[in-house]
């Protein structure tokens, strides 16, 4: 059996992480600039509480998306490592046609729950029939969603440069859109179907790319007597199922509470606050982004490294940890000096009272950065049960403390409640990575840990 055509770079894995990094950070940087471009134009155009409604229409998806996703690229690398390892391409070929299965299953059971909980939805926030035929009609959006497999191929291929480019499609579609929508003052509904095409199209882009790259690089399975061989089970795979579990709870816990607590900030404060809220977030997002695709880069190396003997899995993901923290705290200070003047030149005087939520949630994205060199190394080593166990409790933290912050101190306790939330797992985990041995016989531990 002939191993994956798989061209690593020949340099250090510290190395190899910044260079990898960099692309993601380079697509993801330029697809971040043009969202936050486009949504301050919405905001512009848009009244508080019509900007309200999209954004909570986003969320509301967003949503659904999270409450079905079990990160299946996550499944690829813990399990495509040991199949590149033993040089077995044909068990990593069934492991990543089982994901794509899974990926096509979870995009139509979402898009479905999507469309008959819309009303449900709307009643809780008070909207009226027209906003919840919107809220129904932009559910559709959720067919295109099954790209985890494709994403789990491309870094397993160590083809972060292509993610890099495929994270602008959207962005790039949806400021293009937007601006022209805003040149014409066009209504709330143009602006949903312009991000809905902007969605579509990065979602479709993911798992073409992912495609090509597979049958370039992967190969698909060989034909016996003109059929493919074999109908894959997840059961084929020992602690894949346990993996997939834990991956869904871990992804729910990391995403689900972000955009619950945007419904619940609509349900309790108003639409208004609830798009001051995802504002604060979007600008967030510039230490968020990069605490989501460190996890991406860290994960593949990081599990690597755990195969080799005499690891240095531990000054990676310190040195890691430590610079993401510093760059964070940078954007804290930037934010608590300058985030009222920031916020009143670029969208407006109605948005400043987000300043100070604002230099909160980019503290708790700074915990974030450092938490995702701890967890991917937790996740390599074997402890990903634990891992979730932690977050278990975070979320827990999360939604209690933002449900009493808000109701004593406003739209800025949703800030302390993200602090109070992302200060935990970071100290958990870093006491996880202390006490690890890291041995080859320990990087094999069973998932379930």
């Amino acid at each position: 059996m002939n191993a994956p055509n798989i061209d690593l770079p020949d340099n250090k894995p510290f190395q190899r992480i910044l260079n990898n990094l960099g692309f993601l950070i380079k697509g993801r940087g330029i697809a971040a600039i043009m969202s936050f471009g486009s949504t301050l134009l919405m905001a512009r155009v848009l009244e508080p509480e019509n900007f309200g409604k999209v954004i909570l229409i986003l969320a509301y998806i967003l949503l659904i998306r999270g409450l079905f996703d079990f990160q299946l690229s996550e499944s690829i690398i813990r399990f495509g490592v040991k199949a590149e390892k033993e040089g077995d391409t044909n068990r990593l070929r069934r492991l990543i046609n089982i994901c794509w299965r899974i990926d096509l299953i979870v995009a139509i059971v979402a898009t479905i729950i999507g469309g008959l909980f819309a009303s449900i939805t709307g009643y809780f926030l008070n909207w009226t029939y027209h906003d919840v035929l919107m809220l129904q009609g932009y559910s559709l959006v959720l067919l295109s969603t099954g790209n985890g497999t494709s994403t789990g191929i491309l870094r397993f291929l160590d083809r972060f440069d292509l993610l890099g480019k495929i994270m602008t499609i959207g962005s790039f579609i949806r400021f293009i859109g937007v601006t022209v929508l805003w040149w014409f003052n066009a209504e709330v509904e143009m602006f949903l179907v312009i991000i809905a095409v902007a969605y579509i199209t990065e979602n479709f882009s993911m798992i073409w790319f992912g495609w090509r790259e597979y049958k370039n690089k992967i190969g698909e399975i060989p034909l016996v007597k003109g059929k493919k061989t074999g109908n894959f089970r997840v059961k084929e795979f020992e602690g894949l199922r346990a993996f997939l579990w834990i991956n869904y709870w871990q992804s729910n816990l990391d995403i689900t509470p972000k955009h619950l607590v945007v419904m619940l900030a609509g349900y309790l404060l108003g639409a208004s606050e609830a798009g001051l809220l995802r504002l604060a977030r979007e600008l967030s997002s510039l230490l968020t982004h990069p605490a989501n695709l460190l996890r991406q880069v860290l994960f593949i190396d990081l599990s690597r490294i755990s195969h080799q003997e005499n690891s240095d899995l531990k000054l990676v993901t310190y040195r890691t940890a430590l610079g993401g923290g510093l760059v964070g705290f940078f954007f804290v200070l930037i934010s608590w000096f300058f985030g009222n003047d920031f916020l009143y030149l670029s969208v407006g005087q109605e948005y400043v009272a987000a300043a100070p939520l604002l230099t909160l949630l980019l503290l708790a994205a700074t915990f974030d950065l450092v938490a995702a060199s701890l967890r991917s190394a937790a996740y390599a080593i074997g402890y990903a049960s634990k891992v979730l166990r932690v977050y278990i409790i975070s979320t827990i933290i999360y939604i209690s403390c933002f449900a009493g912050f808000t109701s004593w101190f406003g739209l800025v306790g949703a800030g302390f409640a993200a602090c109070a939330s992302t200060i935990f797992p970071t100290i958990m985990m870093f006491m996880i990575i202390k006490k690890s041995k890291l041995t080859v016989s320990k990087t094999t531990a069973n998932i379930t840990e």
